[in-house]
């Protein structure tokens, strides 16, 4: 470069700095030298990317006034805000023909951090935003081969590699209605007081539509271990073959059987307990 050449850059860098207000030039000043104090990895990842901007636009470009508003938007990311990528009708000079693309490409970056991106890949979130920053910032300038829009097409393909919609919590099924129908002591025949319960949970099953219906058996304490496994097997399936002749489809019912394992009214051994002698039905949901 000529002393002349030399110059003359030296003089409109000057005359940039001169058309710059005293509170651009002290933004720009305060992040060089700022540090984040708060927020999130991905405010924290922001700021440094727009300091890192703020510099190139000062020191390589000398254009102060876009310097400054992006240092504005660093500071406070700095201080742990949330801000967002630019809006198209803040930019007047963007060519028309070039604000749909920018549109979509906006669109695109909120769908992932709605995705949840600036919590699972921060790093790469904040450099997606600040690229798209800079390509619209290049594009209002007349730069339609902009380089930053380069870059955000490139890390956008990060994003969509590594930020996957979060999976649907699974709600699991849970008990929504209980019947009980009781045996007397040793037996498994279905009393007019059973068959009364039964046509209740027909009833209440064309109602509900539970996902589930359970089929399981019981005894009391009464009579040995195995002999009550067999009782409570045979009693649970008496009330399922007669639910299924009242109309409750055989596959819909998850027939089981506990013995004397889970009782009712905890007792000793060989003890008769009436609310132990049963079969549980219960809707799942």
């Amino acid at each position: 470069m000529t002393l002349f050449g030399a110059l003359s850059a030296v003089a409109m860098a000057a005359l940039l700095v001169a058309c710059a207000s005293p509170m651009d030039l002290a933004a720009v000043r305060a992040i060089k030298t700022a540090q984040a104090t708060g927020g999130t990895a991905f405010t924290t990842a922001l700021f440094t990317e727009y300091q890192a901007y703020t510099r190139h636009e000062a020191e390589d470009e000398s254009e102060w006034d876009d310097a400054a508003f992006f240092a504005r938007k660093g500071l406070k990311a700095a201080a742990g805000e949330v801000v967002s990528p630019e809006e198209m009708a803040a930019w007047p000079k963007v060519p028309a023909g070039r604000v749909k693309e920018l549109a979509d490409a906006r669109s695109r970056l909120l769908g992932y951090f709605d995705q949840g991106a600036r919590d699972r890949v921060p790093a790469a979130a904040a450099k997606a935003q600040a690229k798209f920053d800079c390509w619209v910032e290049e594009e209002a300038e007349g730069d339609s081969d902009s380089s930053c829009r380069a870059e955000f097409l490139k890390v956008e393909l990060q994003l969509k590699l590594k930020v996957v919609e979060a999976p649907t919590p699974v709600v699991a099924p849970k008990i929504v209605k209980t019947f009980v129908v009781y045996f007397d002591l040793g037996k498994s025949d279905l009393t007019a007081a059973s068959r009364k319960t039964l046509s209740e949970v027909v009833v209440s099953q064309m109602e509900i539509k539970p996902l589930n219906v359970f089929v399981a058996g019981h005894t009391d304490t009464v009579g040995s271990t195995a002999l009550n496994d067999k009782l409570a097997a045979v009693r649970a399936k008496v009330v399922a073959v007669e639910l299924n002749r009242m109309g409750v489809e055989a596959k819909a019912l998850d027939v089981k059987s506990h013995g004397e394992a889970k009782l009712a009214v905890v007792t000793a051994d060989n003890i008769t307990e009436m609310k132990n002698r049963r079969v549980e039905i219960y809707f799942e949901k």
